[in-house]
């Protein structure tokens, strides 16, 4: 874990990951180590900017926030990818840490300070709250669309509208209208998430039944060449164990299980060559 820190602390000091440190790590058994660098570096970033600028992802400056929306959904496609795709974990790990890397790189800079009336400063952050929330949801419809998940945004877009007739005309306080986006992008965001989670799921449990069905095909195989009963017994075991734990949704266990048996299968296979 020291050596991971380290590891994730030098890409966001020192630019994104060069092809050699990715190389190093692919060249490591277990390719998850790419979602652990990225995850961390997610995390360590998310805490920088809810510390800076709050919880609340609508008042992060847009140029920031939509580095962080790109950066987090690369992390999410890193596990998407893996095991059957490594090649695209590779791209989305290196997206990641370039997004990261930009938005400390932007938190690092000195704040420029401007002499204006209360007043302005009440206009002109009302307009720019609503033009970060604008953003915001065009950028989750992307995402929505990307995945299918076929949200409804009709009434944030009549809500978005609402204020930004409000704000414009000065009459009416979009303050309220402004809470009601929030608490509804709130709850759209968590409906992306949800559907997105659910899908990476079902795409990791196709895979790994495929798999082990071709596995058990070769089992076949190798107990008619003479293979060891011990090692084929084992192998059968350890994929009951992987079926149980992908039926409860358990996929990071089974991804461990599933490396194990493979390891056992190539034992198999070249005790029988």
């Amino acid at each position: 874990m020291k050596t991971l820190a380290i590891f994730t602390i030098f890409v966001l000091i020192f630019g994104t990951a060069s092809t050699s440190l990715v190389s190093d790590a692919y060249a490591q058994n277990d390719l998850n180590i790419l979602v652990r660098i990225a995850g961390q570096a997610d995390t360590q970033i998310n805490n920088q900017l809810t510390t800076s600028y709050g919880a609340d992802r609508t008042q992060w400056p847009s140029d920031i926030e939509s580095l962080y929306v790109k950066g987090h959904a690369a992390v999410e496609s890193i596990s998407n990818s893996l095991p059957d795709n490594p090649e695209q974990a590779k791209k989305d790990f290196l997206i990641a840490m370039k997004s990261f890397r930009e938005i400390s790189k932007i938190l690092s800079e000195p704040v420029t300070e401007s002499k204006v009336t209360s007043s302005d400063v009440s206009d002109k952050h009302l307009s720019s709250q609503l033009d970060r929330i604008e953003k915001y949801v065009k950028t989750l419809k992307t995402i929505s669309e990307k995945h299918g998940s076929d949200v409804d945004f009709v009434q944030v877009d009549i809500l978005i509208r609402e204020a930004r007739v409000q704000v414009d005309n000065g009459v009416e306080d979009p303050s309220e209208t402004i809470d009601q986006l929030k608490r509804l992008i709130n709850s759209i965001q968590k409906e992306i998430r949800e559907y997105t989670s659910h899908g990476a799921s079902d795409r990791v449990k196709q895979f790994v039944n495929k798999q082990l069905d071709n596995i058990e095909r070769k089992l076949v195989k190798a107990l008619d060449a003479d293979a060891d009963q011990t090692q084929i017994d084992n192998a059968y075991q350890l994929i009951d164990e992987i079926r149980n734990l992908i039926s409860e949704n358990q996929i990071d266990n089974a991804k461990f299980v599933f490396h194990e048996l493979n390891k056992l299968l190539k034992n198999i296979e070249r005790s029988v060559r």
